[in-house]
Formats: structure tokens, sequence, C-alpha cells
């Protein structure tokens, strides 16, 4: 299983630790000071685009689940803008198409 550590607690740590690159620090110091870190919480983002459905006029659809937003009249720009986000948890930062 992946695990992610915090980059700034990372440092800190170093910091603490007197890990030094000019002072030629062994490389397994800096290895067991990472394996040491608590792994952060974290979850991977899964990015989408909300499609224009072209025989449904004012209709788009989630192009990670399908999810459909019907009789939007503003077009995509305000789709994207009143919806973000999913409701499958897709981050909708990728431009769709008109």
């Amino acid at each position: 299983m992946i695990e992610y550590i915090n980059k700034q607690a990372a440092i800190i740590e170093m910091m603490d630790n007197d890990i030094d690159h000019t002072q030629g620090t062994d490389g397994r110091e800096v290895v067991q000071i990472l394996e040491d870190m608590p792994a952060a919480d974290v979850t991977p983002v899964v990015h989408g685009r909300w499609l224009s459905i072209v025989s449904y006029n004012n209709t788009y659809k989630c192009s990670e689940c399908g999810r459909l937003l019907v009789d939007i009249a503003d077009g995509l720009k305000m789709v994207a803008k009143h919806y973000p986000y999913c409701h499958c948890g897709a981050k909708m930062d990728s431009q769709g198409e008109e």
C-alpha cells in the first residue's frame, strides 16, 4: 500500500535530527527517519469533466460516473461553476465540450 508523508513535517523532522547534506549524513539514517514518520491521511483526487450531450439540449454528463445534469440552460461554464464536483467525488476541473 502506498503511504504518503507531509513534506513540511519531513523537513522539520530532518532539521530536528540534524540531517544536513553538507555533513555527509548516511542515507540509511534519512530512510529510517522517513520510515518512522506517520503516514498522512490523503485521498487520491479523481479528475473528471462535464460532457455536453448533443442529443439532449442543456444536459451534461459526468465523464467518470455518467451522472446527468438536466435542463442547465446557462451552458458549460455555468455548470462547471455551480457543480465543481460530481456526487461521485470527481473534481470537475477539466474543460468539457460545449
